[in-house]
């Protein structure tokens, strides 16, 4: 059976990189796309609240506070904010970028949330780290502090490089398939909370997840040693 030229059997065939080029440059438009959505939405839901709480004002100021009136106005002007804050929170979301991850490895990253009201406000200096399913701090994943925005990123380059290749497969397995819990140590690191949702590591993969944080929620006592020795941020030295 003839054939054509070397490569000419092929020539119809789109390149492999060429169409991961394409799938990626397609999902980061479309990220793009959603977070401009989710933006826009904040800033509608925003503006009604702005002007349900100016008509709440407004009644109270006619009315009086203990008008069912001006109360059923508060009440609406109440959620319209906690809602904008909430899509603010999925937009938060949509516009962070998943972090780069070893090949045997893989990373959990997200927002940490004090909540109040049904409000949800970034958490700023918080320490993020993981637990076994007996409560074990797992020191070999290491821990992270919560930036301005609520921000952490846990990112577990996978086992030793220099390990045997029998025993680094072995851990890479055991890594995958062990459940992991999250759990937050205060800025003070004296005080640490269990999240009741568990985190399932993927290896290669990152996983984002938003930490809810009730007000007056029960500490589970206080973050191990490793935490409070070392995590505890320094405090700011006065001028």
């Amino acid at each position: 059976m003839a054939t054509g030229p070397k490569g000419a059997a092929s020539a119809g065939t789109p390149d492999m990189s060429d169409i991961g080029n394409q799938v990626a440059s397609n999902l980061a438009s479309a990220d793009s796309i959603a977070a401009e959505r989710v933006q826009s939405l904040i800033w509608i839901h925003q503006a009604r609240a702005a002007q349900l709480s100016r008509s709440a004002a407004n009644l109270k100021a006619q009315y009086g506070a203990d008008d069912a009136g001006v109360k059923s106005s508060e009440a609406a002007a109440a959620a319209a904010t906690a809602t904008a804050a909430r899509v603010a929170v999925v937009h938060q979301q949509v516009a962070t970028a998943d972090p780069q991850v070893a090949k045997n490895g893989w990373a959990l990253h997200g927002r940490v949330y004090e909540v109040a009201a049904n409000q949800p406000t970034p958490a700023s200096g918080f320490t993020v780290f993981l637990a076994d399913a007996s409560g074990t701090y797992q020191q070999s994943y290491g821990f992270a502090f919560t930036d301005d925005t609520g921000y952490f990123l846990l990112n577990y380059a996978g086992p030793d490089a220099s390990a045997s290749r029998h025993t680094s497969a072995a851990a890479t397995q055991g890594a995958e398939a062990s459940e992991l819990f999250v759990k937050v140590a205060d800025r003070e690191a004296k005080r640490e909370y269990l999240i009741d949702a568990s985190f399932q590591p993927v290896i290669g993969s990152a996983t984002y997840q938003n930490i809810y944080l009730p007000t007056g929620q029960q500490s589970t006592g206080q973050p191990p040693p490793e935490i409070r020795q070392v995590a505890l941020p320094k405090p700011k030295k006065s001028r």
